[in-house]
């Protein structure tokens, strides 16, 4: 089953994995994978 993706999403469901594992903070996260507003 593929998921289908909001054309304003900002992340994939790869990159919302990724940042699941990295153990980062919220914080750390998001300057990481430039997701922050």
């Amino acid at each position: 089953m593929s998921s289908r993706i909001h054309p304003q999403a900002r992340t994939t469901p790869k990159i919302r994995q990724e940042i699941k594992d990295s153990g980062l903070s919220d914080r750390q996260a998001a300057k990481v994978f430039n997701i922050s507003r």
